[in-house]
């Protein structure tokens, strides 16, 4: 005999159901793309009815917004812990370049949506645009400790995200051909690269 699907709940105890709701899609996104995701199925997967989840989320791109700021969350996280025992300067931006390529590797699906077509464009989302500035912010640091002038590390810093950005969307589409073995290697010196045409 078949097993009964878990019983729909209207609520979450504690006010999980966001978090909830998020886990859920964060599975999917990398299982099987944003293509994937829908707020019913999300409902399914959390056991609740399709209803709640649009007293937290009333539509998908509001999902897809939280969703895209826990990623932003995770690589802050990572990129520090990346950069702890780094010197300033050019031993921060290599670390944290190498950082940031191994997530996208890890979570290729969520570093897409990351840093696909900005999803904040009407400015709904400013805790969005506040977790992406809190990641990014090492590489500022590493900028800064290079001796830059202050007036352009914001400038600079930008440039060498969207270049770095660019080379890994590149090798995750395979259309650079890395070897795994040999990709942190590449990355750091595309890094020191970058850092001289920036500087």
């Amino acid at each position: 005999m078949a097993a009964k699907p878990p019983p729909k709940r209207e609520t979450f105890r504690h006010g999980n159901l966001p978090e909830a709701l998020i886990d859920a899609a964060l599975v999917r996104l990398e299982a099987e793309g944003i293509e994937a995701i829908s707020l019913r199925d999300l409902a399914r997967d959390a056991g609740v009815n399709h209803r709640a989840v649009y007293r937290h989320f009333p539509d998908k791109l509001s999902l897809l917004a939280r969703v895209a700021e826990r990623g932003w969350q995770q690589l802050a996280q990572r990129l520090k812990k990346a950069t702890a025992d780094k010197a300033p300067g050019e031993p921060v931006l290599v670390a944290a370049s190498v950082g940031f390529f191994q997530f996208a590797r890890e979570f290729p699906n969520l570093f897409h949506l990351m840093g696909g077509a900005r999803i904040n464009l009407e400015g709904e989302f400013p805790a969005l645009e506040a977790a992406i500035v809190h990641a990014l912010q090492v590489f500022a640091v590493g900028f800064a400790g290079t001796g830059m002038a202050p007036g352009i590390v914001v400038e600079r810093t930008a440039v060498f995200v969207a270049a770095l950005q660019g080379i890994v969307t590149q090798i995750l589409h395979k259309r650079f051909k890395v070897a795994p073995s040999t990709a942190k290697a590449f990355i750091a010196d595309t890094c020191r690269m970058l850092i001289k045409g920036v500087s």
